[in-house]
């Protein structure tokens, strides 16, 4: 069976399908693109990355997304990379759009926002209808 969060329809473009598309998160400093690239192509074909930069500093952001050709590429790179230590940093990997997962023994995910269900809705209703002729 496919994912059930898969986009709907074609809509042509790049096929960034989010199955493929991988955030790397906690990448040292230094490493860009190339450096990216070269860390995950052991795990199969990647179409593209990029490390995300500050727009101001062009400094890296110590993330990034690598695009694989094929969901059981990604998944191999997630599998093997997420949670690896790296010059002290722990990388994050999964895939974009995928919450993070909880590390072990942290409990459950957090609950609805505060703001989720505050109240009942709508307000007062009006004054009587009409009025004195």
């Amino acid at each position: 069976g496919g994912s059930p969060y898969g986009p709907p329809g074609g809509r042509g473009g790049q096929g960034d399908s989010p199955d493929t598309n991988v955030y790397v998160g906690g990448l040292p400093p230094h490493v860009d693109d190339q450096a990216l690239r070269q860390m995950f192509a052991g795990y199969g074909d990647v179409s593209s990355c990029n490390v995300i930069k500050d727009k101001v500093t062009g400094m890296s952001r110590n993330f990034g997304f690598v695009n694989f050709s094929s969901p059981s590429m990604a998944q191999a790179a997630i599998q093997s990379m997420n949670g690896r230590m790296m010059e002290g940093k722990t990388l994050q990997v999964r895939l974009k759009g995928a919450p993070p997962s909880a590390p072990l023994g942290a409990g459950g995910p957090p609950g609805a926002p505060p703001w989720a269900n505050r109240g009942p809705p709508g307000g007062p209703p009006g004054g009587p209808p009409g009025g004195p002729p």
